[in-house]
Formats: C-alpha cells, structure tokens, sequence
C-alpha cells in the first residue's frame, strides 16, 4: 500500500477514535461554530446620544471600526476613505469607529469622551464614534475577536450579526472584499 493511503488511513482512525474518546472536545469546535453577533449593550456616542446596539445601528450595513489601544488609530484611519466612500454611495450603509476600553467610573468616561472629541473637532462624525467601556473579554468573546494586538473590521448587519470581517490596517485586497461584500449583501437589504 503506498504511503500517502496509509497516512490518510491511520489519520483517519486516529480522528475516529479521538471523536468517540473526547466528544467534549469537539462539542466545544461546533460551539465555536456558532456565528458571531455584536452584544446587546448601551453606549453614548460622541454627540452624547444614547445608543441601545446593536438595535440602534443606523444603516441595514454597518462597518465597525473597533479599536483596543489608542496608538491602533492609524489603522482606523487606514479604513476610513473606503468607508467614508461607501456610505456616501449606499444609504443603506455606515460606518462606526468603536474605542473599546474597560468598564470605567463615569469621571473616566468623560474625561476620555471629551479627549476624543477634542482629537475629532468636527461634530457631524461625533454620532458615528461610540466609546464603548464593556468587559473586553466578554466583547471580543461575542464578536469572536482573537486578540486586541490589531483592529478589527466588521460589517455588521442591523440584527448584529458579522457579515464579513478583517483585522489590521487596509490594504487594497481587504478594499477589493469590502466592497465586493456590500455589494453582494446590498441587494439582500432594502
């Protein structure tokens, strides 16, 4: 018997056999399965109003821009002519840069809310930034975001659930997805 059919064979009694000794371990694979969707929550956003997410998404498309750390903005900023193009072209379309941070006092809250509206002076993006201070690992546990060392990208439908997702800053192949995304799930929503 050539060696690539053995290998297979002893692989695949070996998983065989793995499946009926640990079915715990692959019930825990199927949970991770489970498709991701933005947490219920409520944030302020920048202008100040309140926002019950993922409810109160304003397009049936929505880009979430979320960033971990401060120093991530330029990664954001990477992302934000594609989106700043594609919601001046589809109604149905938005975006939102989401600063994550811990669960703070609300002296914390303000003092952050108001640096950032002091590093973005221009009121008409304040509704489109929403600080969220949650429990990070419950956060990125429901977006199934891996690690806070980069941003992560997500279109998001109006029900929250993740239509398309990158990490890291763009490069004109995450363009390319983006756009072909939209495009592909626009004729799905009104």
């Amino acid at each position: 018997m050539p060696f690539p059919l053995k290998l297979a064979i002893r692989l695949g009694l070996t998983a065989a056999l793995c499946a009926s000794l640990l079915p715990g371990a692959f019930a825990s694979q199927n949970a991770a399965a489970k498709p991701a969707v933005f947490p219920h929550l409520t944030a302020y956003n920048l202008a100040k109003n309140k926002l019950n997410l993922p409810g109160d998404f304003a397009g049936q498309l929505n880009l979430l821009l979320i960033s971990f750390r401060p120093e991530q903005q330029k990664q954001v900023d990477s992302w934000m002519p594609v989106a700043e193009a594609l919601q001046h072209i589809n109604s149905n379309f938005r975006w939102y840069r989401m600063p994550v941070s811990d669960s703070e006092n609300f002296v914390f809250r303000w003092w952050d809310n108001s640096s950032m509206r002091s590093d973005d002076t221009d009121p008409e993006r304040w509704p489109w930034i929403v600080p969220l201070y949650v429990d990070k690992d419950h956060f990125r546990h429901s977006l199934q975001i891996s690690t806070e060392r980069e941003i992560s990208v997500l279109l998001v439908d109006k029900q929250g659930r993740v239509l398309w997702r990158s990490d890291g800053p763009m490069t004109p192949e995450k363009r390319d997805s983006l756009k072909a995304k939209v495009a592909a799930t626009g004729a799905d929503h009104p």
